[in-house]
């Protein structure tokens, strides 16, 4: 039978994204000892929040292809709020807030199809789902954390004091989590056991009530001890956390580390830094881990040793916005505004930052992601009906390169996850998905 030119397209990509996995793979067992490394690692593409590797750096490397256009849409039944996540083939999981049915989705890249859904309990929809180079998804809820294999049955739980916040990989073999009450846990990826001793950071945080203070969660208020997912150098063996101690009246940021001491695993305190007025949103890491990031509840942005915690420098930004960053290898950076906000490109020019682009009359409603090309996406609004528009900028000179609509798309979006093939997913807090790829559905 003559196979079509779509039919060559698609298993060409298939082909592309399974070598990629596979040339990542044995980038990774290259640098052990010898044997074929089964332990599970970060896949390929987007597997967590804050894209590949653990920083919440919201950057790739990969170069979106010309040509890619609207693939396929789906609606989810309700809000979302945590971001998407994309497995080594670029399949959507995602969380929603629904009233019933599901309200936990893994959709396929091709046609996005459903390939299973499930009813978790509250605080999943805060979550972004973690894959492994297997697809296999680590997905919180309120008191649980689970992980699935990649047709969705459960390979194992731990349960949890307080609600997971999504979990990231410490090293080849380990999961760490952290929840909204300042439980800590280090976990064997393949069996949920105990790599190190558990820490909980808040000691009197109740244990039958793993709701309890998630509210404040959204406001960072006092009942909630931690309020995003940390940011994690495996080389260093370290994490970054924004925590608040009980009775403390503002959080902090907080670096603590995971090493091995005296040939066993021990979660501890390294330093901790106080933005003026209190810490808000999740830390982000540079690419080379010496610095970190810090939104100030004053509206600055501060950038700090990731060594031993001395400020290194401020930037005022006029508010927090959202409070999430994006930081490329080389050092740009663009924050997330709130609502609205123009577009700035800034660059950590080591002792200061510098402003490198600024785009007043783009209305950005997402976090960017920091692309191969020099390039950035992110979505914006437009016109008297607001509608929300897919955007590429250059890094260079904040210029548009591209544009696509998201058909009745409005309110505002959870950012822009970018697969390892290319293609580009976008969530709406309205609750629909967008799948822009070389392939149209048929």
């Amino acid at each position: 039978m003559q196979q079509t030119g779509r039919g060559r397209r698609r298993r060409f990509r298939a082909f592309t994204t399974v070598a990629l996995a596979a040339a990542l793979a044995l980038g990774v067992s290259s640098c052990s000892d010898g044997q074929e490394e089964v332990r599970a690692y970060g896949a390929p593409g987007w597997p967590t929040y804050g894209g590949p590797g653990g920083g919440n750096a919201n950057a790739t490397p990969v170069t979106v292809p010309d040509g890619i256009e609207l693939a396929w849409r789906r609606p989810t039944g309700g809000p979302i709020t945590a971001p998407i996540s994309l497995n080594q083939y670029g399949d959507v999981g995602i969380t929603a807030k629904t009233a019933t049915g599901c309200n936990t989705f893994l959709f396929a890249h091709t046609g996005g199809r459903k390939n299973f859904c499930k009813r978790m309990v509250e605080g999943t929809q805060f979550n972004a789902m973690t894959f492994d180079q297997h697809g296999q998804p680590y997905l919180g809820e309120a008191g649980m954390l689970l992980s699935f294999n990649g047709g969705g049955a459960i390979r194992w739980r731990m349960p949890l004091i307080g609600s997971s916040l999504s979990a990231k990989f410490a090293g080849p073999g380990r999961v760490l989590s952290v929840t909204t009450q300042g439980q800590i846990l280090l976990l064997d990826a393949q069996r949920g056991e105990f790599e190190a001793p558990e820490v909980r950071l808040r000691p009197k945080a109740p244990e039958g009530e793993p709701t309890f203070g998630l509210g404040d969660c959204l406001t960072g208020g006092p009942q909630c001890a931690v309020t995003a997912p940390p940011a994690v150098d495996e080389k260093r063996e370290r994490f970054y956390l924004n925590f608040r101690a009980d009775g403390a009246a503002a959080s902090k940021l907080t670096a603590m580390s995971y090493a091995e001491k005296a040939g066993e695993r021990e979660i501890t305190g390294v330093w901790e830094a106080t933005p003026p007025g209190g810490m808000a949103g999740p830390a982000t890491l540079s690419a080379d881990g010496e610095t970190v990031y810090a939104f100030g509840r004053d509206g600055k942005l501060y950038a700090y040793d990731a060594g031993d915690g001395e400020l290194r420098w401020s930037h005022d930004l006029g508010g927090f916005g959202f409070a999430t960053l994006s930081v490329s290898a080389d050092g740009l950076l663009i924050p997330a505004g709130s609502v609205g906000a123009p577009l700035t490109v800034l660059e950590d020019e080591g002792t200061k930052v510098r402003v490198v682009a600024e785009r007043d009359d783009l209305q950005t409603v997402s976090l960017s992601t920091l692309a191969g090309g020099d390039t950035a996406w992110t979505v914006v609004r437009t016109g008297r009906e607001q509608r929300l528009v897919l955007t590429e900028v250059s890094t260079v000179d904040g210029a548009t390169k591209r544009s696509f609509d998201l058909p009745d798309a409005t309110g505002f979006a959870t950012g822009v996850a970018i697969s390892a093939a290319g293609d580009v997913a976008v969530a709406t807090n309205l609750g629909e998905i967008y799948y822009f790829s070389t392939e149209s559905e048929e």
